[in-house]
């Protein structure tokens, strides 16, 4: 099979980056381990020498009239369940973007459960929706660490407000006299954190205990593997890499999204309201982490790669097919 593969979000200063970068390298790298040749396309290109069409960051990247059978993954639907993170413009064009494709697609594939059902209730699609979970790289496990000379709590992931760092460092600021415990923020500093650096700069206390840097992504394991706690407070995932990936070194994972709920199971803590997230923290410190290591690690080494190669192979086969 030729599949043709939007790929122009990849990064391109030799990271794998995250999010639908990290998406397209991995399923670019699985499809062709299985023998499909994967022609990677620019934004609008609309060949008619490929078999399907996959456009896996929709709807910024196919052309408006496929000329070969269209499959679209949706990740999540942020910006009409959280529209308070978009300006007008994202919200308005991203909704009716993907409402043009939906006649258009042969095959819709979602991330997770939570993410069918967002969309079975906006946008109502009439062709087959596939969940097809992501995966996990293999860097992301247990290892041998010092111990950090400071306990801290960690949030990995601050390049969108959507992740909300302010809400962390907000209930952090509420309990930090109360913990021993720093807190660290995982991450390039983008424009709008600019508001972080300022709540943080007024506080003597978060100024001291606060840091925001950026290891690497090969320095993100250990990462995970010294902390006392992986705070994550996004509202909402399509997946969710980086709770995956703290438990799969072992770590005591702290979540917010629905669809985080399908990946970490019975191993992870949870809260649902931003109100509530100081205590949550407080009460994950209190306690182990659920399970042993050993079960927390099995729970996210379910989830791989090659399985969501695989499986997206089955539906482009499916989508030819009609």
């Amino acid at each position: 099979m030729r599949v043709g593969l939007y790929s122009d979000h990849r990064y391109r200063d030799g990271q794998i980056g995250t999010g639908a970068s990290k998406y397209i390298h991995y399923l670019t790298q699985e499809l062709q381990n299985l023998g499909v040749e994967v022609v990677p396309l620019h934004k609008g290109a609309n060949p008619t020498d490929v078999d399907v069409l996959h456009d896996p960051h929709p709807p910024w990247n196919a052309p408006l009239f496929p000329r070969r059978p269209l499959v679209i993954t949706i990740h999540d639907l942020s910006p009409s369940t959280y529209p308070q993170y978009y300006t007008r413009w994202i919200r308005t064009l991203y909704v009716q973007k993907l409402r043009w494709f939906m006649p258009r697609s042969r095959r819709i594939l979602v991330d997770s459960e939570r993410t069918r059902a967002v969309v079975a209730d906006i946008l109502r699609p009439r062709v087959p929706v596939d969940v097809i979970p992501l995966g996990l790289e293999d860097r992301f496990r247990p290892i041998p660490v010092e111990p950090p000379e400071v306990p801290f709590l960690v949030q990995v992931g601050i390049h969108r407000e959507i992740k909300e760092p302010i809400m962390t460092l907000r209930a952090f600021a509420g309990i930090a006299e109360r913990i021993p415990h720093e807190l660290h923020f995982i991450g390039g500093r983008v424009p709008w954190f600019a508001a972080v650096e300022t709540l943080i700069a007024a506080s003597p206390v978060l100024r001291s205990r606060v840091k925001v840097y950026w290891p690497g992504e090969e320095g993100i394991p250990a990462v995970y593997n010294r902390a006392s706690l992986v705070v994550h407070p996004c509202p909402e995932e399509g997946f969710g890499f980086v709770p995956l990936e703290a438990l799969a070194c072992g770590a005591h994972v702290l979540a917010r999204a629905p669809a985080v709920r399908e990946v970490l199971g019975s191993f992870g803590c949870y809260v649902s309201d931003a109100s509530g997230l100081a205590d949550a923290m407080l009460d994950c410190l209190r306690h182990a982490p659920k399970g042993m290591r050993d079960e927390r690690v099995a729970q996210a080494r379910r989830f791989t790669f090659r399985a969501m190669a695989e499986r997206t192979l089955r539906s482009y086969e499916l989508a030819l097919a009609g």
